[in-house]
């Protein structure tokens, strides 16, 4: 995948200011709301009345006295929100609800993924999560993005959703005119996922960028 014809587009880009809106009453006013969850959405909505924006949600991970139950909904409010430009996808207060079927479980399961990253076991973060319900590699590799981010990590994961995988798959095609036509998705596995990551961080220290830079160029792209 070659980014050189691209770099200084990409140089410009400052992620962590990306900031996402959401609507405050479906998240906390919504009938999928569920009880063992309400403290937390109530404390996102009053506290981050102006959206939310990566940097915010890694500052908030990177506190002391952080939960990671708050930053995975804030996670999740921020993945299913909506840009200046964009459309909001409000199927986020009912999905979260299925997240949160066996609540403790999932609450073990955001420590698990937690745990695999302090000893750089990506694959083993990604294995975490076979067992919620409704988050795919698509919305868990933006908790595993922002928690990893807060650690320090220096091949920190890497958001890798559907917008992600369609530029991927047009950079790497030999016939723009067929790749158009196609949908591009990520694969769901660990290893696909583990793959990117590096892949994508060899390639940042190739082009002396930040990897998180390319994956927003990836994600924003427009390229035909």
């Amino acid at each position: 995948m070659d980014l050189k014809p691209y770099i200084q587009e990409i140089n410009d880009l400052r992620p962590l200011e990306q900031r996402i809106y959401f609507k405050q009453n479906d998240w906390v006013d919504s009938k999928h709301k569920k009880e063992e969850i309400s403290k937390e959405l109530d404390f996102i909505v009053e506290n981050y009345q102006n959206g939310i924006s990566r940097n915010e949600i890694i500052l908030y991970f990177a506190q002391k006295d952080n939960s990671l139950l708050i930053g995975f909904l804030m996670t999740m409010i921020w993945g299913h929100g909506f840009s200046e430009i964009g459309k909001v996808d409000n199927r986020g207060p009912w999905k979260v609800s299925k997240m949160f079927t066996n609540f403790e479980e999932s609450k073990g399961i955001l420590e698990k993924a937690k745990d695999n990253l302090k000893v750089n076991n990506l694959i083993g973060s990604h294995q975490s999560f076979d067992k919620m319900e409704r988050c795919r590699v698509n919305y868990f590799s933006k908790y595993l993005y922002f928690l990893g981010r807060s650690m320090n990590i220096q091949k920190y994961p890497l958001i890798f959703d559907a917008r992600v995988a369609k530029t991927i798959g047009q950079l790497t095609s030999n016939n723009k005119d067929l790749s158009s036509i196609l949908d591009f998705s990520p694969r769901q596995d660990a290893n696909s996922y583990n793959t990117y990551v590096n892949k994508i961080h060899e390639i940042a220290t190739q082009l002396e960028t930040d990897a998180e830079k390319i994956e927003y160029f990836l994600f924003n792209s427009k390229i035909k």
